[in-house]
């Protein structure tokens, strides 16, 4: 009796949770979607569900991969000149990685498949990646409701959130946007659920790991690190130490160090640069628009944007501000807390970018499952107050409003 009871209790009706994400997800991923295409004074033909189809039609492209495997092709053949001055600046190839990342490629070609470094094969990875990165906002949603005590879920809850934690990150634009150029973001968006659900499980060395992981591609996220030294968590420390080591001893034996040191002149031109193509949603994208400094509308490869003073300086003092916020403001006194620092530096990290390209922002995917129940959890008036203000967040992060390009000729 007492089985059937509990049951009985599991399957009950929705929680007014549940059914406020479900109307979110009505709203966002399909209203605004039907809507966008139908609007009178300006049509836009392409929407966040047409990369959702993508996804399902595997039609990626090779936005990361192609530079990649130029860069792999040019350290093969010894050359008088660093990577970095002939692939970047000579033949303009937008390979802004370290020589690290292309350990990758070196593990995938030693494998006994045909085309390992293919577009078909990274891509297919990129794929399943999507598909662990929800099963990963999944269980970030259900720890975060656990350690910050929102509400008790049915049964019915539980398989609502796992449903709808899938269909939020293929209706993700961030996410599907970055599967369908073809980029690395996605394996970077998956490591940072990764390490935000090993730190939810306290599991401080595995999350600092995954970091190790992150920093082979993208170093800038070794801000991190920083925060971590200075809030005393050594076991994450040491968890990025030992691997991040035994990488860039490989890289430098695989690459030289003339190579390590002529990637730091593409970060010191990326720095005072920077990018005016629209989806560059950074502080320095934002100023170049701004100041009308180049062509915001179409991406021009072969075409390095005009260097502006006035950029440079904001992007720098920006940039500074993010990092400073990010390493002391989020210092949370309660411990509970700690996962939103961690999201917080994470966040600021990335923002603090001179390039953000649109499809960076996937990060945010696992930090909203995290926030959510954080701000259920506030009193009366802080929750109103900012659940307003993540819903507005996830609202404009989570969709393609392209049809704002209309406004590029305008101080908007």
């Amino acid at each position: 009796m007492t089985a059937r009871k509990s049951a009985s209790s599991g399957l009950r009706r929705p929680s007014r949770l549940a059914i406020g994400l479900l109307l979110l997800f009505f709203i966002n991923a399909l209203a605004i979607n039907w809507a966008l295409p139908r609007l009178p004074w300006q049509r836009q033909q392409t929407t966040t569900l047409d990369y959702t189809q993508v996804f399902f039609e595997r039609a990626a492209h090779s936005d990361s991969w192609k530079p990649m495997r130029t860069a792999l092709f040019f350290v093969d053949e010894p050359r008088k000149k660093p990577l970095y001055t002939v692939v970047y600046f000579e033949n303009n190839v937008r390979f802004q990685y370290p020589p690290s990342s292309l350990l990758i490629f070196e593990g995938l070609r030693a494998l006994p498949f045909d085309d390992p470094i293919g577009n078909d094969v990274l891509n297919g990875i990129s794929w399943w990646a999507i598909l662990l990165l929800a099963a990963a906002v999944a269980r970030i949603f259900h720890l975060s409701r656990k350690r910050f005590g929102t509400t008790s879920a049915s049964t019915t809850d539980e398989v609502i959130y796992a449903g709808l934690s899938l269909l939020f990150t293929l209706s993700f634009y961030p996410v599907v946007r970055g599967y369908y150029l073809g980029q690395i973001q996605i394996w970077i968006d998956l490591l940072i659920a990764g390490i935000v659900w090993a730190w939810l499980e306290e599991r401080r060395r595995l999350a600092g790991v995954l970091l190790s992981f992150i920093c082979v591609i993208k170093p800038t996220l070794a801000l991190v690190v920083i925060w971590a030294v200075l809030r005393r968590h050594w076991g994450f420390v040491v968890g990025f130490a030992i691997p991040m080591s035994c990488f860039a001893l490989l890289a430098l034996g695989f690459y030289g160090w003339d190579n390590h040191v002529d990637y730091l002149g593409v970060l010191s031109y990326i720095s005072r640069q920077g990018e005016v193509f629209h989806p560059n949603q950074s502080m320095n994208g934002l100023l170049h628009r701004l100041l009308g400094n180049g062509n915001s509308l179409e991406w021009e490869r072969s075409t390095l944007v005009a260097y502006n003073p006035w950029v440079h300086a904001g992007t720098a003092v920006s940039s500074i501000a993010l990092l400073g916020f990010g390493l002391w403001a989020g210092r949370s006194r309660e411990r509970r807390l700690e996962p939103m620092d961690l999201a917080i530096v994470i966040l600021c990290s990335t923002l603090a970018a001179p390039t953000v390209w649109t499809h960076h922002y996937g990060v945010t995917l696992p930090l909203f499952a995290l926030a959510l129940p954080v701000v259920l959890a506030l009193d009366a008036d802080a929750k109103k107050k900012f659940t307003i203000a993540i819903l507005v967040a996830f609202l404009l992060i989570s969709n393609n409003y392209r049809l704002l390009n209309r406004l590029h000729d305008t101080p908007f």
